[in-house]
This record gives structure tokens, C-alpha cells and sequence, in this order.
């Protein structure tokens, strides 16, 4: 019998410290927010599509992978992210991971004025449109490094090296997916414009070598800064390809000299492959200095429009007229979760770009040949374009290797027609795809919305036939291949009861069920534990006594009586079993730019502060 209730006990003990650990691993983590906790239930001046309502979570997430190792009273790197859930069922559950470029730029110019949901008007209401890649995709608008957008980090902190960028953003989406677990197994792709021809694929190498184990399955990158020293002599090659500069006219022997200088320039640089050089980065404005007249100059991200001396494109598009105050009110903020950054939101802040200062970082295009041996990769670039122009693009497209081979081959161009009108050319090969679209800027979704979904579901390999309702409806062809019509599919049944809440409401409501119960079956089982340990006790009393009580001789048998009552007390049920839990306990616990931002003003000196004034913010072309 004692060795039958120690057995028991010792069973007992290790059942409970094993349902104990179950549990909180499986349960919704105290440590970690809830996805509940980022839904914006309600964004100001947003006029919802009632049939296929938007559902929005935003915040900030820890993104320094060396938060762990500084004092704690330390400002570190939260990445701020809109998540904009698919509207519609397509033929498989999709994320995207969005960003711009600047150096510094937020990523509301995507969500607000290129690939998202709705557009502003002056009154500031949000009007929900038709082409944001959200229709059919879950996307994830990003603010980064720390100190873009709503982004924060203190000054002593934002990183120099597009490395370090890149950890931030790897360490960033490990807590994407603690708080959204259910994204971790979709496919998953990065996309982004400008000098997101330098993050992405930096951003790709290093989660291609991370332990995140996501379905990563390709990178887009529209208009993108990636190779330097053949973008750099694209300036003046476009300009006399558009007419904006005469061939052999002064204005051209003037932008002439200006390239060779660079050109010559790059040639001394041989140990690596740069991602700007201070000469070089004169080039695009002397080839459009002959085209300054009376106050106006070109707009070098729409070639069709001019601006105002010296901004020449920074007032642009029209639309960041609104979207600045707005996202400067208290009450779009709050809705955002965006309170924990304590200045107001500008478009690209200048300090972050200046910090960026890539000493020891080469360009892209040294990570991109290997980046598109292992996932495809689309690059797009709207023609009317200049900082970061089609002609550069197609330039390093041809100078690079990949796949054994030089440049795209001997692969044939395909027109590209969107709503029976040309959107474009599309040619692909190795894994690459290159898409240029027509009459579309620096800002493609902003000028040619449905030819970018279009473009962007077709890279995805998107089963259009599986589709029952929406935009990709709109006809579209490569070349002779037209894009099969939408299937008559019904949408997936959930089979589950509708609560009359909304799923986050109920998603929250289940986790504190959950974290509720567990709690509540964890004590029935330290009490179950409890009461086991005295019947063992009373069991082994009684057990030890009945020699005694069995055999009615004399004294004697009180004798022994006196002697097994010494021998339990000398039995080290307690000591042992005590020893043995304490042990367990000690093993479960002690056991182991280019974009709309080129940051050229001199660097402000280092604030221990989570940003800095509007004021500071250059003006100057940034890509």
C-alpha cells in the first residue's frame, strides 16, 4: 500500500506539472497583446462599403532584437503596421507585407494614395474605392525604420545599416504572428516602392535565413532604387528619350558632363557595389535644370506635371494636402493605437534617412540574384517616372546574372491590356517578371489602381476561374492569354453560428473563455492533488496499523505497535517526494534614399527623444 499511494502521488505531481505547462503554452499569452487589442473598430470619416465592410487593426510591435540587453528604462524600436483584411474570398488566403521607400517614408502613402482601400477627399472623409489590393489580399502596411511614420525609437537608437533594418523588421514580424497566429501559414509576399528597391531584398535574404519558417513566396518592387550604377546614367538617357532634353543641345553637353564625372566616379569604386555617390546624386537635377522657367520646375516622379522651385515633386500627389492633417488629428490617432509616438505624423522624416548612412551596407542588387534563385520577384515601374526611372530598370535587369544566365535572354515581350486598353508590357523569365505600365508615375496604384491589382493577383498566381464577384472581373490579357473569367464557386461556409458580435469581439471573447477555463481546470487539479495526498496518508496510517489491530495478542504486539508507529515516522514519504518536485520545478524553470526622401541636410545632433520637430524635415527630392 505505501508504495502504491507514493507511486500515486509521484504520477499525480507529474500529470499536474505537465497540464500546468500545456496550458500555458497554449494558452492566449498574458506577455503577448491580443489581436483584439489592435481591431480599430471605428476610423474618423471612413465610409464603409456596407456589403463588404473593411476590417482594420493597427498599433506598434516591438522590433529590437536587442531589446532584452539594454537598461529598461531604454525607448526601443515598436514598429507601427496598418492590417487591412481581405474583403472578398479568393482562391487561397494571401499576406502582404508593404513598404516605402525615402529613406523615412511612412507607409500610409501606400494605404492612403497608392495600393489601399480608399482615397481622401478635401472634407477628410476616407472613400472606399475599387483596385486596392486588399480586395482580395490581406495586407500589412509597415512603417519603418523606427522613427518613420507613426514609429518610434529614441534618436540614439535609429539604425545605420540596411542590415540592421532588416532585423528590426524580421524581429517585428515574429510579433506579427504571436498576435496573429493564424497568418504565420498563409502564403506571404513583400512589396514596396522606391527605395524599397534597396529594403526588399535585404528584407527577403534575411527572412529566407531566418528560423521564421513562413510560406514566403515573392517580393514586388515598383519604381525601386536598386542598382546605382546603372541608374545613375539613366537620367540623362531618359530625359532625351522623352524629349525633356534635346540631343547635342547645351543643356544636354551640361548634363553630359555632369554623368561622366559620375560614371567616372563609380569606375574608382571596385571593392563593392555602392548604393549612392555624393557626385552622382547631382545628376538628376542638372539634367532637368533647363527645364526651370518662371518659378516651375519638372516633377521628377510625373514627368507630365510641374512644381514649385525647388520642390519639384515633393507637393505631390494632391492628395497629401489632406492626408497630412488628418493623420495629425488626436482622434485618428487614438483610433490608430498610435499614441505611444509622441510627434505628429509627417510623410518622411528626414533624421531617420540621415541616420541611415549605409557605411558598411552594399547595394541590392548584390543580394537580388539570389534573392530571385529562390523566390520570384516582380519589378515594375510606371513609364512617366524619373528618379527612379524605367529606362535604369530595364538597364540593371540586363546587367544582371542570375540562374546561369545574363539579363532576361531571348524571352519575348507580351503586350498587357487591362479593361481592353494598353496597360503596359510584361516579360518574365527565371523567376523574374518585369512590368512596365503606361502613363503611370512614380506612384503606380495612385494613377493606374486596377492595372496594379491586376498585375499584382497575376504575379500571385491568383485561379481568377475560382473567383466569384469583384474587380477581377475586369478583362485583362498577356499577349494572347486572356484571363479566364470569374468561376460561379460559392463562397466558403464557416458553419459556424452567427454571434451578432464582430469576429474580433468574438475572437477576444474567446480568449478570455479560454484563459478563464484554464485557470479554473488548473485549480480542480491542484485541489484533485490535494486531496490524493491525504487519502495516501490516511491509506498508509491504516496500512501500517494493522498488524496491530489483526492480531489481539499482549504486550508485545503493543511493543510493535510503538515500533511501526516509529517506523512511518521514519518513512521519508514527505522528504522524498518533496525533493523530487522541487527537482522538477528546477528543470522546468532553471533548464535553458531613393523615394520621396533624400536626406542631405547636415545631421542635427543625437536627441534622447522618440523624434523630432516637423520643422527638421528636409525638402528635398527623396526616392
Amino acid at each position: 500500500m505505501l508504495s502504491r499511494c507514493r507511486g500515486l502521488w509521484r504520477a499525480a505531481v507529474l500529470f499536474i506539472a505537465f497540464t500546468c505547462t500545456y496550458l500555458v503554452v497554449h494558452a492566449a499569452p498574458t506577455d503577448v497583446p491580443s489581436a483584439a487589442s489592435f481591431y480599430v473598430s471605428s476610423l474618423p470619416g471612413l465610409r464603409q462599403d456596407p456589403s463588404h465592410p473593411l476590417h482594420i487593426y493597427a498599433g506598434q510591435l516591438p522590433s529590437d532584437p536587442n531589446a532584452a540587453s539594454v537598461p529598461s528604462t531604454a525607448i526601443t524600436a515598436h514598429l507601427f503596421f496598418v492590417l487591412t483584411k481581405a474583403r472578398r474570398v479568393a482562391d487561397k488566403e494571401r499576406l502582404i507585407f508593404w513598404f516605402n521607400g525615402g529613406p523615412g517614408c511612412s507607409s500610409f502613402d501606400g494605404l492612403m494614395m497608392e495600393i489601399g482601400p480608399w482615397r481622401m477627399d478635401k472634407d477628410g472623409n476616407l472613400n472606399v474605392t475599387n483596385g486596392g489590393w486588399e480586395e482580395y489580399t490581406n495586407v500589412v502596411y509597415v512603417d519603418q525604420p523606427a522613427g518613420t511614420g507613426y514609429s518610434y525609437t529614441s534618436t540614439d537608437r535609429y539604425v545605420h545599416e540596411l542590415s540592421d533594418a532588416s532585423q528590426q523588421v524580421v524581429h517585428f514580424m515574429r510579433w506579427f504572428y504571436r498576435v496573429f497566429p493564424e497568418y504565420k501559414e498563409m502564403d506571404t509576399y513583400l512589396a514596396g516602392e522606391s527605395y524599397a528597391g534597396q529594403y526588399i531584398p535585404y528584407f527577403a535574404d534575411a527572412i529566407l535565413s531566418s528560423d521564421l519558417n513562413i510560406p514566403f513566396k515573392g517580393v514586388a518592387i515598383g519604381n525601386g532604387w536598386i542598382d546605382g550604377r546603372r541608374q545613375y546614367p539613366s537620367f540623362l538617357d531618359y530625359a532625351v528619350k522623352h524629349g525633356l532634353v534635346e540631343a547635342n543641345s547645351e543643356d544636354y553637353k551640361r548634363s553630359k558632363d555632369i554623368t561622366d564625372q559620375c560614371m567616372a566616379e563609380l569606375d574608382k569604386i571596385t571593392d563593392r557595389e555602392p548604393i549612392n555617390v555624393p557626385i552622382c546624386e547631382r545628376v538628376m537635377m542638372a539634367v532637368l535644370e533647363g527645364k526651370e522657367k518662371d518659378g516651375k520646375c519638372v516633377n521628377v516622379y510625373d514627368v507630365r506635371l510641374t512644381d514649385t522651385v525647388p520642390s519639384c515633386g515633393l507637393n505631390w500627389p494632391a492628395d497629401l494636402e489632406y492626408v497630412t492633417p488628418y493623420l495629425g488629428r488626436q482622434d485618428v490617432v487614438q483610433s490608430l493605437h498610435a499614441t505611444a509616438h509622441s510627434q505628429s505624423w509627417v510623410e518622411c522624416r528626414g533624421r531617420v534617412g540621415q541616420e541611415l548612412t549605409n557605411h558598411n551596407s552594399q547595394s541590392s542588387i548584390t543580394l537580388l540574384p539570389k534573392v530571385v534563385e529562390r523566390i520570384p520577384v516582380l519589378l515594375f515601374a510606371g513609364d512617366q517616372d524619373f528618379i527612379c526611372n524605367y529606362v535604369g530598370v530595364e538597364g540593371l535587369i540586363q546587367a544582371m546574372e542570375w540562374g546561369g544566365e545574363k539579363g532576361l535572354g531571348k524571352v519575348q515581350t507580351q503586350s498587357w491590356t487591362v479593361n481592353n486598353q494598353p496597360a503596359g508590357t510584361w516579360v518574365s523569365s527565371r523567376n523574374l517578371t518585369y512590368a512596365k505600365i503606361f502613363n503611370a508615375s512614380h506612384m503606380v496604384g495612385y494613377d493606374a489602381p486596377h492595372v496594379a491589382h491586376d498585375m499584382m493577383l497575376r504575379f500571385m498566381g491568383v485561379n481568377f476561374s475560382s473567383l466569384v464577384e469583384g474587380t477581377a472581373g475586369i478583362p485583362s490579357s498577356v499577349g494572347e492569354e486572356k484571363k479566364p473569367e470569374l468561376g460561379e464557386a460559392k463562397e466558403v461556409e464557416t458553419g459556424a453560428p452567427q454571434s451578432g458580435k464582430s469576429p474580433e469581439q468574438d475572437k477576444a471573447m474567446w480568449e478570455a473563455y479560454y484563459n478563464a477555463g484554464s485557470a479554473a481546470l488548473v485549480l480542480v487539479l491542484i485541489l484533485a492533488a490535494i486531496a490524493l495526498f491525504f487519502w495516501c496518508r490516511v491509506r498508509r496510517r491504516r496500512g501500517l496499523r494493522l498488524p496491530m489491530l489483526n492480531t489481539g495478542f499482549g504486550s508485545n504486539n503493543h511493543g510493535n505497535t510503538n515500533g511501526s508507529g516509529s517506523m512511518e515516522e521514519s518513512i521519508p514519504l514527505t522528504q522524498t517526494d518533496g525533493e523530487e518536485l522541487d527537482d522538477f520545478r528546477l528543470k522546468r524553470n532553471g533548464g535553458n534614399g531613393k523615394g520621396k526622401e533624400r536626406a542631405v541636410d547636415p545631421l542635427t545632433p543625437v536627441m534622447f527623444s522618440v523624434g523630432e520637430d516637423e520643422e527638421d524635415e528636409e525638402k528635398s527630392p527623396r526616392r
